[in-house]
């Protein structure tokens, strides 16, 4: 119990980010919006960000990959992030086959038969997207 706890944990910390855009010297403080309109100032758009971590049954990772996301945008030079949706995403699913087989007698004569199982997984990650901001001085 005490393994499956910490796998749990373990895998839960495992978030990545991904950006793509412009970098300026880093900041030491990102204002986090819920959308362009809230910003309220001219700005620019640095460029895109995306934090994703495994999805986990009964995890909420909405606020780690937030957190992941603002660390991004600080080292990047960001002044701000505005925040997209949080959603779920399947990157793939795993397949295993097993099958069993077993000797019968029919009218005499012995015969195989086999039984076959397959199960399917699908591989989820939970993931979390926001544009980069710079503050324009005008």
């Amino acid at each position: 119990m005490t393994r499956l706890l910490m796998a749990v944990v373990l895998l839960a910390g495992c978030a990545s980010v991904d950006y793509v855009g412009k970098t300026y010297a880093p900041t030491s403080n990102v204002d986090v919006y819920m959308s362009a309109d809230d910003v309220g100032r001219p700005y620019e758009v640095m460029g895109e960000a995306r934090a994703q971590v495994d999805t986990i049954p009964f995890s909420k990772p909405g606020q780690q990959l937030q957190d992941k996301l603002v660390a991004e945008a600080r080292a990047k030079g960001a002044n701000g992030i505005i925040l997209g949706g949080l959603q779920n995403r399947t990157v793939g699913s795993t397949s295993n086959t097993a099958g069993q087989g077993e000797r019968k007698k029919h009218k005499g004569k012995k015969k195989t038969q086999y039984t076959e199982t397959t199960t399917t997984s699908d591989n989820e990650v939970t993931e979390l997207r926001g544009q980069l901001i710079r503050y324009r001085a005008d």
